[in-house]
This record gives C-alpha cells, sequence and structure tokens, in this order.
C-alpha cells in the first residue's frame, strides 16, 4: 500500500511512498492447511529479507550466479558429469528482450504502473524464450520468485529480459529481469521465475529440448534450477503421502 507524504498547492496529493500494513493474524482454530499456507508466506518472506531484497544491495544484484556456488562440492559433481547434448539449444539461443513505453492506462494511483503490466511484460517475454527453445505450443505452469524491486512510472521505458536457465524433461525454468529507465540508466525493477512446459496437440506435455550448456554462469544456474526442481519434485511427492 501507498499513501501521499503531503499535498502539494493545489490539493493535489504527491510524494507517494510506501506505507505499513496491518499485521495478519496467525490461523488458529486448528486449521492446518491455512496454518501452512501462513508459515510458507512467513518462510518466503523471510528468506527474501535475508538476502537483502529489502536493501535493495546493488552488489547483491550484480553477483554471478556462479560465484554463488563456487567451492560447492555438489556443483563441482554436477559440472563433472555433464554432458553436452549433440541436439540441445543454448541459453542465449533462448534470449529475448521486450521494450514497452509505460502509457497512462498502465497506470494506477500517482502515476504508478500497475504491477500486473509488469507481470504481463514478463510472463510475454518468458513465453518467447520457451517458444525459442521448443518451437511448439507452450503455456505457463507457475511463477515463483517474484519480486518488485521498485515501481516504474508513467513515461518509462520497460524493458524485459529473458533466457532458459533450466530443462528438465518436460519443463522449463526461464529467468526474467525487468528494468524502467526514465532519463538515466535502466533500474531492476522485478525479478522471477517462470516455469513452462511444452504441449502437443494432444493436449499433453511433451519432452523440451536439453539445454547446452555453455559457460560457467550458464552452468551455475542450471544446477540451482536442478536443486529447485528437485526440492519441488520432494514436496510434491511428501504432499500426496
Amino acid at each position: 500500500p501507498m499513501a501521499p507524504s503531503m499535498v502539494d498547492a493545489t490539493g493535489k496529493r504527491v510524494d507517494w511512498k510506501p506505507v505499513q500494513v496491518l499485521p495478519v493474524p496467525i490461523p488458529d482454530g486448528g486449521d492446518d492447511v491455512a496454518l501452512k499456507k501462513y508459515e510458507k508466506a512467513r518462510e518466503m518472506y523471510e528468506k527474501r529479507k535475508s538476502n537483502g531484497n529489502d536493501d535493495r544491495d546493488e552488489a547483491a544484484e550484480s553477483t554471478p550466479a556462479c560465484a554463488t556456488v563456487e567451492g560447492n562440492s555438489e556443483f563441482d559433481t554436477f559440472k563433472n558429469q555433464y554432458t553436452t547434448p549433440s541436439d540441445g539449444h543454448s541459453p542465449a539461443e533462448s534470449e529475448q528482450v521486450l521494450c514497452q513505453m509505460v502509457l497512462p492506462g498502465d497506470c494506477g494511483v500517482a502515476n504508478i504502473a500497475f504491477g500486473g503490466f509488469v507481470m504481463k511484460m514478463m510472463d510475454n517475454a518468458a513465453g518467447c524464450s520457451a517458444f525459442r527453445h521448443c518451437r511448439t505450443n507452450i503455456v505457463t505452469v507457475a511463477i515463483s520468485d517474484l519480486d518488485f524491486q521498485s515501481w516504474v512510472k508513467l513515461g518509462d521505458l520497460c524493458t524485459v529480459r529473458s533466457k532458459v536457465v533450466f530443462a528438465s524433461s518436460k519443463s522449463l525454468d526461464i529467468e526474467v529481469v525487468a528494468s524502467a529507465a526514465s532519463f538515466g540508466e535502466d533500474t531492476v525493477v522485478a525479478k522471477g521465475l517462470f516455469t513452462f512446459v511444452s504441449i502437443g496437440s494432444d493436449g499433453r506435455a511433451n519432452n523440451v529440448p536439453k539445454l547446452r550448456l555453455e559457460s560457467e554462469e550458464d552452468m551455475a544456474k542450471a544446477y540451482m534450477g536442478k536443486k529447485r526442481y528437485e526440492a519441488a519434485k520432494a514436496a510434491r511427492l511428501a504432499g500426496k503421502s
């Protein structure tokens, strides 16, 4: 939520800033489902907070993925076991860039763009990357780790960059970064991971082309994608038991 911090001479509310929200009570009354959702949301919040997203740490934003796994024995094993596929596609082949000026219809109060405007651009870019990799019909199946780090204003040039960073047998993880610029340099405003699957004519998920890793950064992001995939798979199996 945002509120104006002052009113100008014409009575117009200006200088809108984020304000504190009312706390959400911890679910009780034996509602295990609601409690699990609350705990999961709190865990995600604490994770983002520990990663420094609330402080907008520019050094953390620019840290390459390969630096975060340096010295990790599991990552070293992953690299040693990796074999380059003969028919795969590289992350660079799926790179997509979309640009759009922010217009009045894209904005709400105080000429701040709706979050949905940025999300739509991010999903479109991710879909283009998925199509470049698969060359088939593709659909979004999940959006994870989507963080808005700043806002986009009327008249800004919003730029979204995306590329495939991990491929399982039937799904793709696509890293998406949105930035905005007015008269200065681009400022990162949102980051997210979008998961897509390839759909065949029978409506079922197809196998997707393998990912050909060409650099240490590609390798690190694929390794982290594999860890996310395995954790999500384990969570699904645990939920069924």
